[in-house]
This record gives structure tokens, C-alpha cells and sequence, in this order.
């Protein structure tokens, strides 16, 4: 069932402007009605076990009956107002670093309720616990910056290093198992990164005594504590690899686990498989498409998808309800992956493991490939389809790495145009982004000086900002003056950003800390940054969407989702005091 907001773009301002009168009206007429249906919330302190006042405690409303939670901070004074209503019975709970959680229940929230906190501390294990994966990162030594690039390239791709999963093994062997394991999904560490690793990782993990404690982050203090986050716990089973706004104002969310596209109703909380626009498998990965990347299409009547092992682009109509498939051989290319839309409003994407451009032309519908440049000969046989293919299959039954030398897969990663109709793409394992330029078939290559150029995006005066994902750092690139400004992030080099986004309000960068449970929020005027802490934990997320409220929206994508706090993978909805 479609959202009342569904508009197409030729009646969409009408529509908008019937929908705020008829809203006016309706509100001046029930608004007492409104007033008590609105005026449940919940409010009071958080203190520690000595009667201090806790500032940056996460207060977080969690209703089992819609699988939901709502989230706002304690403010300078440990005070905090939490508005949720609803009728069923439903937890509050309070969370602070070296404190144990305290969750009190509340029979109705349909009222106004004073639950104050008094946190006991945590023991020194159950603080190591707590402590999100960055601060553990921190401990591995630094061997050299080739090994380290490639560990955190290979071994950080898709989930989190350091948190309480990644932390198990305790000899050289079981680690070693652990490589194995990773080289099946294509992690292909070189033998000299796996062993110098392997000591590396011991040492940062051994607990050498109780008192043994990592670098304990700070809670959220003054403008961080002004947000509120709403988490969307989806079925078990599903892993939303990304999630993106609709034009209809749902958030559509693309499930890698199952091959299925979501959609959830911010409004009513409710869950919608849409299993019948689901692409056929195929006879070389059977039913195990890869469904990853999510966009809204610039028609205001579409959703985009790419199915990477499946080589499938997808057009959903949301209107219709049907979807049109545009397969991609694997003798062309493979891994189609992150979209964007250039100005005349052609779809372009990345294909991964074959360093290429991919794009539909708009007239014949056909889909074309460009190939991109390398830097050598084994980086160009790496890239070529029928070796690509090959070592990816050949790599899922063996349990070590086919590519020997660190940067063989050029990897054309993320994706993005400028306001000049430029198509800049990154390759995310050779430390290079380019551009290719319509009408004259033209690529230009530009060397970055860090490495693991993932997601980046443009703001509207077309500088780019670039997350150095090996780097714990985000760049401007201003390709005016072929200038970087490296940035370092707040929460330390140990983070990683997989995915930044611009702000269409007011230019201003959102990005994921994957590796933190952080989203990090940067002003280019001020230089400064804003972290705002998630409420739950180990939550990577992946990619970054927003509403026309001003709403920011991503998804807990920790791989695998049963690491993730709660054990699935959750959307979530951040909203910041604007």
C-alpha cells in the first residue's frame, strides 16, 4: 500500500500545496484532539552510582510490539525528554560507557511519566565489552603503511575489526582460520599481510590484566546530545546492504541476504517484502544474486537497484509495481555496484571487479560498458572479465589468495557526478579517483595521496569529499585548483567512513563511521566536526539517504548481521536540531 505522499513530478507542487491547506485545516479543528494524543512523554535524570549527573546518556524507548526504539540524549545536566506514545507496555532504558545499562518498563506511555536513572558501574569486562571496535584498532601495531592499507582494505571491508567477535581467537592458527574463512568471501590478503598480521592482532587483543583497558570514548556532550535517532529492527534473515528514500516518501532497502527489496512505512513501522519484482537467478550464482546498492530514479517514480553477483541492473516502477531487468554478461563485466544519476538524468554505476564504468543509454535502453584505466599489465589481466570471474569463483573454494601482490584489483568503487556533468568514480584498492566525460569519451586519472577511496560525493559547488577509508581521515578534492585538505576524523585513525554524503540543505557532509557506531557530521565552514553516537552497537553502516524533512537516514550493514546488537540488521533515522 502506497504512501498519501506518492506524487509523480507533473502535479507533484499541486498536490503538496492541497495536502499543507487541507492539513491546516484539519489541524486548527482537532487540535485538542491532537494535543493529548502528542502529550505522552517521558522525563528525568540519569546519574551515576555516586549522585553525579551524566551528560551524553543514551535514553532509548524500545516497543517490542512494532520492533522499534527511539533514542534522545541526556542533556549538560543529566536531564532529558523522551516523546513516544504508544499503548502497549514498553521498556526505557538508559546507557553510558563503564556504566551497566538500566531498563525500567512502563505499563502505558499514552501519559506523562517521570523515570529517573541511577547507573551501577560495570565491571572492567563488561566495559571491554562495551567499547566500540575503533579503540581496540588502535592497539594493533603499525607494521607498514603497504600491510596496513591492505588489512584494512581486506579485513575491514564489510564489517567491523575489533568488536566483541572479531576479538576471539587467541593463537597464531585460529587467526589463521580466520583468514580462510574471509578468503572464500574474496578478502585476499598477500601470505606476508596474513602473517605479520596475525602477531599484530594478537598482541592488541590479549588482555594482559583486569585493569587492561582500551582508550574509553567520550559520550556525546552539547550539540551532539541535540538529536534524536528511530531504529527500524528488520526481520532476521535480511541484511539491507543499503537503504534509500523514496519519492513516495518510504525507505526502500535493498537485502543482499535474500535478494528482496523492503520497504518500510516510517509512519506505521510496517515491514513490506516485495518478493514478486524479484530478478530470476541464474545458472552461474543460482538464487544468490547479491542485491546491494538502492537509488531513487529523478522521474519521482522510481527506485534503481543493482544485484552485483547476479550482474543485474534493475528498474522498479513504484507507481506499477513492476520492475524491468537489464542483465549485464560476465564476459563484459562483473559486480555492478554504486549508482548516481548525471544531469540529463542517465543512470551510471560502477562495475567492481572488472574496473569499469557502467551506464544505460537512454535512447536504445541498451547497457554499455566503459573499461578504466590501470597502472600495470597484472592490474589489467586482474580486470579483464575472464580472469575475474575465474579467481572469484576459483576463491570461494580455497583457502588462500590468488592475487599475490597487494593493489592487483584496481577495484572501481564509488561514484559520483558534478555539477558539470563530469562522472568521477574512485578506484577503492589503487588509490586513484577519475572522471570521464561525456560527449568527448574522455578519462582523466588523479592520484590521491591516501588510500581506500570508497563512497564519495559532490557538493553543489562541485568539490568532492572523499572518505580515505585505510586512512581514518575525509578529503575536499577541489578539482579547480587540483587541491586535497585532508580532514582527520574526531573519533581518531582507527575509524573508518565508508560512505559520505552531502547535505542538500545547506552543503554540509554526513559521514559513516563505520568502525566507531558513529555518524560523523562535518560544517566546511567551521572545519569542525559533530559526532553523534548510535544507541546501539556494532553497526557499520554503508550508505547515507535524506528526507525532504531534513531527516538523515542509513542502516546498521555489519556483515554478518548477527553481530549487529539485537542480531539483524536495522534503518535507522537520524534527526538533528536544525
Amino acid at each position: 500500500m502506497f504512501s498519501p505522499r506518492l506524487t509523480n513530478n507533473l502535479s507533484k507542487q499541486q498536490n503538496r500545496f492541497a495536502s499543507i491547506l487541507v492539513s491546516a485545516c484539519l489541524g486548527i479543528l482537532l487540535l485538542p484532539l491532537a494535543s493529548l494524543a502528542n502529550s505522552a512523554s517521558f522525563t528525568g535524570w540519569v546519574a551515576n552510582d555516586r549522585g553525579e549527573r551524566l551528560e551524553g546518556a543514551i535514553i532509548t524507548a524500545i516497543d517490542k510490539t512494532l520492533n522499534k526504539k527511539f533514542s534522545v540524549y541526556s542533556d549538560q545536566n543529566g536531564m532529558y525528554q523522551l516523546d513516544y506514545s504508544a499503548e502497549n507496555p514498553i521498556q526505557i532504558r538508559a546507557r553510558y560507557f563503564t556504566y551497566l545499562d538500566q531498563v525500567q518498563t512502563v505499563e502505558s506511555s499514552n501519559q506523562n511519566v517521570t523515570v529517573n536513572f541511577e547507573l551501577q558501574s560495570a565491571s572492567n569486562d563488561q566495559v571491554r565489552r562495551q567499547l566500540p571496535a575503533h579503540v581496540w584498532v588502535e592497539r594493533i601495531a603499525k607494521i607498514s603503511p603497504e600491510i596496513d592499507r591492505e588489512f584494512r582494505i581486506e579485513c575491514m571491508m564489510c564489517h567491523q575489526q575489533g568488536n566483541n567477535i572479531a576479538r576471539w581467537p587467541t593463537n597464531h592458527q585460529q587467526w589463521d582460520d580466520v583468514f580462510n574463512r574471509m578468503a572464500h568471501k574474496n578478502a585476499m590478503v598477500s601470505d606476508d599481510t596474513r602473517s605479520k598480521t596475525i602477531d599484530a592482532l594478537l598482541a592488541a587483543y590479549k588482555i594482559e590484566s583486569d585493569d587492561d583497558i582500551p582508550r574509553i570514548p567520550p559520550m556525546p556532550r552539547g550539540k551532539e546530545t541535540t538529536i534524536s535517532m528511530t531504529e527500524w529492527a528488520m526481520p532476521v534473515g535480511t541484511y539491507m546492504h543499503d537503504i534509500a528514500v523514496g519519492p513516495d516518501g518510504l525507505i526502500y532497502g535493498a537485502s543482499a541476504a535474500d535478494n528482496n527489496i523492503w520497504r518500510l512505512n516510517p509512519d506505521t513501522s510496517e515491514r513490506e517484502k516485495l518478493g514478486h519484482v524479484k530478478p530470476a537467478g541464474n545458472s552461474l550464482v543460482g538464487d544468490s544474486l547479491g542485491l546491494h546498492t538502492v537509488l531513487a530514479g529523478p522521474d519521482g517514480k522510481s527506485m534503481w537497484f543493482t544485484y552485483a553477483q547476479g550482474n543485474i541492473v534493475s528498474r522498479y516502477d513504484i507507481l506499477e509495481n513492476t520492475m524491468k531487468v537489464w542483465n549485464l554478461s560476465y564476459f563484459d563485466g562483473i559486480y555492478p555496484h554504486t549508482m548516481r544519476f548525471d544531469n540529463d538524468g542517465q543512470v551510471w554505476f560502477t562495475v567492481t571487479l572488472t574496473n569499469q564504468l557502467g551506464t544505460i543509454n537512454p535512447k536504445t535502453q541498451e547497457l554499455e560498458i566503459i573499461t578504466l584505466p590501470t597502472r600495470s599489465m597484472l592490474q589489467t589481466l586482474f580486470s579483464w572479465p575472464p580472469i575475474a570471474g575465474l579467481v572469484a569463483q576459483i576463491q570461494r573454494t580455497t583457502s588462500f589468495s590468488l592475487v599475490f601482490e597487494r593493489e592487483a584489483r584496481p577495484i572501481a568503487y564509488g561514484i559520483e557526478v558534478t555539477p558539470d556533468n563530469k562522472v568521477w568514480f574512485s578506484q577503492y584498492n589503487n588509490r586513484r579517483i577519475g572522471y570521464y566525460e561525456k560527449g568527448k569519451d574522455a578519462i582523466t586519472m588523479v592520484d590521491t595521496p591516501f588510500g581506500g577511496p570508497r563512497r564519495f560525493r559532490a557538493d553543489s559547488q562541485g568539490n568532492l569529499w572523499i572518505p580515505a577509508f585505510t586512512d581514518g581521515r575525509i578529503y575536499k578534492y577541489e578539482p579547480a585548483s587540483e587541491q586535497f585538505t585532508g580532514y582527520d576524523l574526531p573519533t581518531g585513525a582507527s575509524d573508518s567512513v565508508y560512505a559520505v554524503a552531502v547535505d542538500p540543505l545547506d552543503d554540509t557532509v554526513w559521514g559513516c563511521g563505520s568502525n566507531s557506531d558513529t555518524m560523523l557530521h562535518f560544517d566546511p565552514k567551521t572545519e569542525k566536526f559533530t559526532t553523534y553516537r548510535f544507541p546501539s552497537l556494532v553497526t557499520f553502516c554503508r550508505e547515507i539517504s535524506f528526507d525532504d524533512e531534513g531527516n538523515v537516514w542509513t542502516s546498521y550493514s555489519n556483515s554478518p548481521t548477527t553481530s549487529i546488537e539485537g542480531g539483524t540488521t536495522t534503518i535507522v533515522k537520524l534527526s538533528p536540531q536544525r
